[in-house]
């Protein structure tokens, strides 16, 4: 029997009902959400508190950290040691050092009690690597299989190829910086901080240095930027995924699948290499005893993680802290001049530049610090799940998401005086002879660029040793000036997604009189 045909009225009013239908159901929802839902009665975003749009629209235009610290100005406030902002549906950010402690520091033998949420995991349910792994157990057993390679010993092993890589852009400086041009930071600080990280990984040669070019590993990584922050909000919104692979497939996969072959073939180098390389390097703790590629595809999934998350790490955060100490320096010239006449009067000679020895000066530490200050260290609230505990005096239900912001905590003025202000005296010790007293009352609390807690950033030390010795041996060497005519303001042209994007500055690099022989 024949089944009738649906006239075109009968489906118009099937339309209209659908419509009806979804627009009532978003309505009873949006009215739920605003005053019925648990979180309701938390301040913040209207649009946020009814959908992840605003959620949404700030991480796809790159300015993450900066909405939520326009947030918490907005609807927080300031002189409320609980401050707490809704951002999403069933999402809360917390902006004090009793939260932070609370949600990435508090543990049961080993592992966090806040597990990380997967909007974040851009591996695979298997194998996370160590950054990307959301599951609490596994995490804990990557980190303890890695933590070796981040001893103090381990860390001296590596300083020779540190000093190769940083002697190495001086010269190109030498040659190239001192031009009416000068040079591009961000593209040299890249080339700088990308050959470092592969070495120091996995004893892998970029040589972007040497060629001067990007290579063909970071123009990939750099393509994919905005795609890790695009994949994220499919996430949250699972009828556009279908959008996520349209953009996915303007990026130039084929090339993308080249690269992944190339970084496999040097793994599984590397891995021969066991205990026959020029340094040992992060990936030795995790290299199979029989020196052999494993072949369990889910296995060695998980050794490609793991050595690419250690490259990146490596790079991206020592190569955005490079580039802004700079930036600073240069626009403020008054500090920079302070900071290199202790550089050069702490060191006879430029081969007396080690980490242990830089690590001595107070004015170049302070610097550093407050460079981490004043920059987002990370472009996430790093999302973690509540399993039903306080945070910062507060019960927090059972599976709300639960994120923090070490930026606008940092830049709080609850927390340090002129938070917007580049003050490296802030951080001197009293007996300073630069120390200012109207700091006396900056809460050192609130500074936590390297996070806390169980997923700490395992590379914090190596980080500070590599900073120290970049900034002194160029200070060293040269006077840093900014190339006239650029309007660069960090806070209105920075943008961020799975990592930075940074504004063109065009930084001269004039040698100081008696400093050219360096070596």
């Amino acid at each position: 029997m024949a089944l009738p045909l649906l006239r075109w009225s009968d489906v118009q009013q099937l339309l209209a009902f659908a419509l009806i239908n979804g627009v009532c159901y978003i309505i009873f929802r949006s009215i739920w959400r605003l005053y019925f839902h648990p979180l309701s009665q938390y301040p913040g975003p209207k649009i946020a508190a009814v959908s992840d749009i605003w959620y949404a629209y700030h991480s796809l235009a790159g300015r993450w950290p900066w909405a939520v610290e326009n947030a918490i100005k907005r609807y927080g406030k300031y002189n409320n040691p609980g401050n707490v902002v809704r951002i999403a549906p069933n999402e809360l950010v917390f902006v004090t050092p009793q939260a932070f402690a609370d949600l990435y520091g508090s543990q049961s033998k080993g592992i966090e009690l806040f597990p990380k949420t997967q909007i974040n995991n851009h591996g695979s349910d298997e194998h996370g690597g160590i950054i990307w792994e959301w599951d609490p157990v596994r995490h804990r057993q990557v980190a303890k299989e890695l933590s070796p390679a981040f001893s103090g010993r381990a860390l001296k092993a590596k300083e020779p190829t540190l000093h190769r890589y940083v002697d190495y852009f001086i010269e190109r400086m030498k040659l190239l910086g001192g031009g009416a041009q000068g040079v591009t930071l961000p593209t040299w600080t890249d080339w700088l901080c990308v050959d470092i990280a592969a070495d120091m990984a996995y004893n892998r040669q970029m040589n972007a240095l040497q060629d001067m070019k990007h290579p063909p590993y970071l123009s990939i990584l750099s393509g994919f930027n905005k795609a890790m922050v695009v994949i994220q909000m499919s996430w949250r919104f699972p009828l556009l995924t279908p959008l996520k692979y349209i953009f996915l497939l303007t990026t130039d996969m084929k090339s993308h699948s080249h690269i992944r072959d190339h970084s496999r073939q040097q793994l599984e180098q590397r891995i021969r290499r066991k205990g026959a390389v020029e340094h040992l390097d992060f990936f030795e703790q995790i290299i199979p005893e029989d020196r052999e590629p494993p072949k369990d595809r889910q296995e060695m999934r998980h050794l490609e993680q793991v050595a690419g998350q250690l490259l990146v790490a490596g790079y991206e955060p020592p190569a955005m802290w490079f580039y802004a100490t700079i930036y600073y320096l240069v626009k403020e010239p008054g500090i920079q001049k302070i900071l290199a006449e202790e550089i050069r009067g702490a060191f006879t000679s430029y081969d007396d530049i080690t980490p242990s020895a830089a690590a001595g000066l107070p004015y170049l530490t302070a610097c550093l610090k407050e460079t981490l200050r004043v920059m987002p260290s990370v472009l996430t609230g790093m999302p973690v799940v509540s399993p039903g505990a306080m945070v910062d005096g507060t019960f927090i239900l059972k599976g709300v998401v639960c994120q923090s912001s070490p930026f606008a905590m940092a830049r709080n003025p609850h927390n340090f005086h002129e938070p917007l202000s580049f003050r490296p005296e802030r951080w001197l010790p009293k007996d300073h002879p630069l120390y200012e007293p109207r700091f006396a009352y900056d809460n050192g609390k609130a500074f936590l660029p390297f996070s806390q807690g169980p997923r700490m950033c395992a590379g914090k030390e190596i980080a500070w040793w590599q900073s120290r010795v970049f900034i002194a041996k160029v200070l060293w060497t040269f006077d840093l000036e900014m190339v006239s005519g650029q309007q660069v303001d960090m806070d209105r042209d920075l943008r961020g997604w799975g990592m930075y994007e940074k504004p063109e500055i065009r930084v001269k690099f004039l040698a100081v009189k008696g400093k050219m022989e360096t070596q």
